[in-house]
């Protein structure tokens, strides 16, 4: 029997099920193909693709039909989720050293890689006279380092790691592909680290949304040759729960020809996606959520309300959204950029139309509370006093938001020029939950 084509528990590997990403792709390989042989920052949120992209750079018939021949470039993968805070730079080398010698086909070389293995201790010397090797036999080294925000947040690696590994990139032919979910100098432990001249050498790369020739590319090469159909108003309902994100796109995929092998009808089939999307979705919200910064997390509950005013078209403007936030403007387009919000000219959702429920639901739980509302206010007083003293519609909200998400109310009632739109949403909300 046929598999399901699309899949969502593990990174992309078979470049035949690699879609989109075309410009992101060919801009890596184009600053691999110059004279300078430079270094590319691939960022984006998790579950964009990252991985995938990488997986795909490292495959030889993709680098071939770029220009890169394997037998003058070798291309060196390595997960950098495996660095715990225990690791050091030397921890780190030693691995790329032994994945060096696995990739190269050249005997002298791979001697004298066994042989900087083998030494007690590294320095920055050895590793360029091992370079200067590399040169001399005309060979080219890519590093593709996922999860590098591993190392830049790691203490263990300071300001001297970075002036060396740059060394060693400007004076060799080393490149370095790196994957992170912020860009890398957001993500430094120190500012020493921050300020070191190694964050100039890469040009950011921001995996977004794909487009909506990618989705349709995706639907047909996967669709093709398994008799599977999907329906108008079934692909209206798939954009609708996972937009234009190539990980909830396959979700729902996914979930959908499961149900296209089961014997029920097309409504049958829509009610299922729905909540087993649901279900598969919320871990991965809670992820996006707990990995926003606070104002991030405001414009994400101020789309959600503004949607449920306007739930025909899930849409709102910025000019609404800094109606209910003056200071969301700069979220909203970071949000884009990670993709938790589309935008469609002047008009702006979330991805999902899941999303936004989630996120209100969070808001309003009382569920597990850890500290009864009275409680809660003795410890926080001094600051809902602040805000609360001449706005008292604010004190009827609060007792009914989550414990976890008021201080999150508060910080957004900070904003005088909005305050007064923020408690009618919210009010309007909480009418509807309670």
């Amino acid at each position: 029997m046929r598999g399901n084509p699309f899949t969502y528990g593990n990174p992309i590997s078979d470049p035949q099920r690699f879609f989109g990403r075309t410009r992101e792709v060919e801009q890596i390989f184009g600053r691999l193909r110059n004279k300078e042989f430079e270094s590319s920052s691939v960022v984006g949120d998790r579950r964009i693709g990252k991985t995938s992209l990488l997986n795909n750079l490292a495959d030889p018939g993709v680098r071939v039909a770029h220009g890169l021949e394997p037998e003058r470039c070798s291309f060196v993968y390595v997960d950098l989720q495996l660095v715990d805070e225990t690791m050091g730079p030397d921890q780190l080398w030693r691995r790329l050293l032994v994945l060096m010698r696995r990739h190269c086909a050249n005997e002298e070389i791979a001697r004298t890689l066994t042989a900087v293995e083998g030494r007690e201790r590294l320095d920055t010397f050895d590793l360029d006279e091992l370079f200067q090797e590399f040169d001399n036999k005309g060979q080219h080294v890519v590093f593709l380092l996922d999860e590098f925000d591993r190392v830049t947040e790691n203490a263990n690696f300071g300001p001297d790691f970075y002036y060396g590994l740059r060394s060693l990139i400007i004076h060799h032919k080393v490149a370095l592909v790196t994957s992170s979910r912020l860009e890398l100098i957001e993500l430094c432990h120190s500012e020493a680290v921050k300020s070191s001249p190694f964050f100039n050498i890469f040009a950011n790369i921001n995996l977004r949304l794909f487009s909506a020739d990618d989705w349709q590319l995706m639907l047909s090469r996967s669709l093709g040759g398994t008799g599977v159909r999907f329906s108008e108003p079934e692909l209206a309902q798939v954009l609708d729960l996972a937009g234009l994100h190539p990980f909830f796109l396959q979700v729902a995929c996914c979930i959908l020809y499961d149900c296209h092998q089961m014997s029920i009808d097309e409504a049958a089939r829509r009610d299922l996606l729905a909540a087993n999307f649901r279900t598969e979705a919320s871990p991965h919200f809670v992820n996006y959520w707990d990995n926003s910064a606070d104002y991030e997390k405001i414009v994400l509950t101020a789309a959600a309300l503004l949607e449920q005013t306007s739930a025909a078209t899930r849409e709102f403007s910025l000019t609404e959204l800094r109606g209910v936030f003056s200071r969301g403007e700069p979220c909203a387009e970071h949000l884009v950029k990670r993709g938790l919000l589309m935008r469609g000219g002047d008009r702006y959702c979330l991805f999902s139309s899941v999303l936004g429920p989630w996120i209100l639901r969070q808001i309003s739980a009382e569920l597990d509370e850890e500290l009864s509302y009275h409680e809660w206010l003795e410890q926080n007083s001094g600051s809902v006093d602040r805000i609360t003293g001449k706005h008292s519609g604010l004190k009827e909200i609060l007792p009914k938001i989550g414990t976890r998400y008021r201080q999150l109310i508060i910080t957004w009632a900070s904003d005088p020029q909005t305050f007064a739109a923020m408690v009618g949403l919210l009010k309007n909300l909480l009418t509807l939950v309670n």
